[in-house]
């Protein structure tokens, strides 16, 4: 995300999901969430989503903004 897109958001930082498929789909998460966090860790680049993945292959609990609230959703990935 971008400086005013975080704005807009209201967040510190974060990831905008842009397309959803696989396990991320079947868990609900939407097009236009934001990723705040994976397992408690604050994500804000690709690259810290694909360490969090590596350390937790089987399930992470994600950490979304979707219309103005923070939700958790589990995500089963192996």
């Amino acid at each position: 995300m971008n400086a005013p897109e975080k704005r807009q958001a209201d967040v510190a930082q974060g990831l905008l999901v842009e397309d959803v498929g696989g396990p991320a789909a079947r868990a609900g998460i939407e097009a236009g969430d934001v990723l705040l966090a994976i397992n408690g860790r604050a994500v804000d680049s690709v690259a810290q989503v694909r360490e969090q993945l590596k350390a937790h292959p089987k399930q992470v609990a994600l950490l979304l903004l979707r219309d103005g609230n923070r939700i958790f959703v589990p995500v089963k990935l192996g």
